[in-house]
């Protein structure tokens, strides 16, 4: 691991010169129990050159008293109060007032090991890159090939794990979908990126157990957004790379197979029935478009295996 920083006598650690500065956004939530934990693993990383934003969401626990705490002893958190909006909201704010030339992102209820920003930011710098992302097809990637890759889910989607220059997210925003907005997002900023690096997926990334986490909850409630989420994605790529919608769709027909079974084995009341029942027909059609143009020339032997998958998912 490349070395940040320097030690001087009686001066403690000092950055390297040019090192870009990182903005790690922390959306918080009623997450009290888990945020000191948090905040601490972000500022205790090897990469020193980096603040901390912390967006309170409207917290009722004093999570909203510990990001004040924080934002007293250290010189780089940055704090925002906002009244309730949902993650997504909360991340938009984060960007607003976020001043790093890179952003990555930690939940609240979650931390990292001390390497983890630097792991992104010596290939970030290194190769000079607008993205650094995890996935199984390592290397760099201009654009198309870069959305091509994600598309077809050999780039993980998942924002967390991901660096990316800020500028990218200019004239973006994360939707206000009940589901799955962070991997819209991504499809969003790699239509927009000229550079990208892949590389294997760190360790480093640790979950609380927080069973009232929003991204743990799992119910039929959450899941009926999912049918727009991905007819957003389709009208985007089709408006902005239309050579590539057979890609789109292979990526919300194997996002819709996964839909498909979680929904599938949810045990609901019978006044949840015809809900589910609406949603799972909503998910075969998305199902059947993706299986009816799939991207032929792009697929590897592991892409027709997971198009087997979504069959059997959806009919066994």
């Amino acid at each position: 691991m490349k070395k940040w920083w320097t030690k001087k006598k009686g001066r403690g650690r000092t950055m390297n010169r040019n090192t870009p500065l990182v903005s790690v956004i922390v959306p918080v939530y009623n997450s009290s129990a888990y945020l000191r934990t948090c905040c601490d693993s972000v500022l205790h990383q090897s990469y020193t050159n980096l603040e901390l934003v912390l967006v309170d969401d409207g917290s009722t626990d004093g999570s909203a008293a510990i990001c004040d705490e924080y934002a007293k002893r250290y010189d780089n958190v940055q704090v925002v109060h906002q009244s309730n909006g949902g993650e997504s909201a909360a991340r938009n704010t984060g960007l607003s007032v976020a001043q790093g030339e890179y952003i990555m992102w930690v939940d609240s209820d979650d931390w990292i090991d001390p390497d983890w920003v630097a792991s992104y930011m010596e290939l970030a710098v290194d190769q000079a890159v607008d993205v650094v992302v995890a996935g199984r097809v390592t290397g760099q990637y201009g654009y198309p090939q870069a959305l091509i890759q994600y598309l077809l889910n050999h780039i993980e989607h998942t924002i967390w794990i991901s660096c990316v220059r800020r500028v990218l997210f200019d004239g973006l925003s994360f939707s206000s979908h009940t589901i799955g907005c962070d991997a819209l997002m991504l499809t969003k900023l790699f239509a927009k990126a000229h550079s990208t690096y892949v590389m294997p997926r760190p360790e480093g990334y640790h979950y609380m157990d927080n069973e009232e986490s929003v991204t743990r909850v799992h119910n039929i409630g959450t899941r009926m957004g999912w049918p727009a989420r991905a007819q957003d994605e389709l009208d985007f790529v089709a408006h902005t790379a239309p050579e590539l919608m057979s890609c789109a769709r292979f990526d919300v027909m194997r996002g819709a197979g996964v839909i498909y079974r979680n929904v599938r084995a949810l045990p609901l009341p019978p006044e949840e029935r015809e809900r589910k029942k609406v949603l799972l027909k909503q998910l075969r059609r998305f199902i059947a478009e993706g299986m009816t143009h799939l991207p032929m020339r792009y697929m590897s032997f592991k892409d027709y295996k997971q198009v087997i998958l979504t069959i059997r998912d959806m009919w066994f």
